[in-house]
């Protein structure tokens, strides 16, 4: 039985953060010259948070690639092959669609990257208990940082995602880039 590409893709994630947030722990304990213990509430709650948030990841990378497909057929002259006498389709690769793939990374960068970091923080502030108006508060306090470093890495990912990458290998290429985002997450969550 084959596992669906969103359960496949949220298994990858949940590793991915899991490892990400061990890493981030033990880059803190190196940092404050103390011994490394897991804190395995930190670690279940970020890969809770993996589990929440990467099925709507899934759902949001592939409308937007359903909305703005990445490559556009190449209209090519019949190839005429003497031996036969016949006209045959040249069969040729299809060619990005440079319009709709800068419409995916601004849109991806802007409306994605927001509620990306909004269901973060949303996210672990509910994992950890915290009250409504504190939540809220951190979402203030913690959403343009986030988001500026956020606009160091993830651009750069959403193009080469968008140019290069087959469409079902978007979200593996994503989470190998998350594993340094998720060690800035996690240093940055406490």
């Amino acid at each position: 039985m084959a596992v669906p590409p969103i359960v496949k893709a949220t298994l990858q994630a949940v590793v991915i953060n899991a490892g990400s947030n061990v890493l981030a722990q033990y880059i803190k304990a190196y940092r404050n010259d103390i011994a490394f213990e897991i804190d395995t509430q930190a670690l279940i709650q970020f890969t809770t948070c993996a589990i929440i948030t990467t099925p709507l990841n899934f759902i949001w990378q592939n409308n937007l690639e359903a909305t703005f497909p990445g490559t556009s057929p190449q209209n090519t002259a019949p190839k005429h092959d003497e031996k036969s006498q016949r006209s045959k389709p040249e069969v040729s690769k299809p060619a990005l669609n440079v319009t709709n793939t800068i419409t995916k990374v601004v849109i991806d960068q802007t409306i994605g990257g927001t509620w990306n970091t909004v269901l973060f923080i949303l996210t672990m502030g509910l994992l950890r208990g915290q009250h409504q108006e504190l939540v809220f508060t951190q979402i203030r306090e913690e959403f343009w940082p986030i988001m500026i470093a956020g606009f160091k890495l993830w651009p750069f990912v959403s193009v080469l995602n968008f140019t290069v990458v087959p469409v079902d290998q978007r979200l593996l290429v994503a989470s190998l880039f998350g594993v340094v985002w998720a060690v800035y997450l996690s240093l940055m969550s406490g």
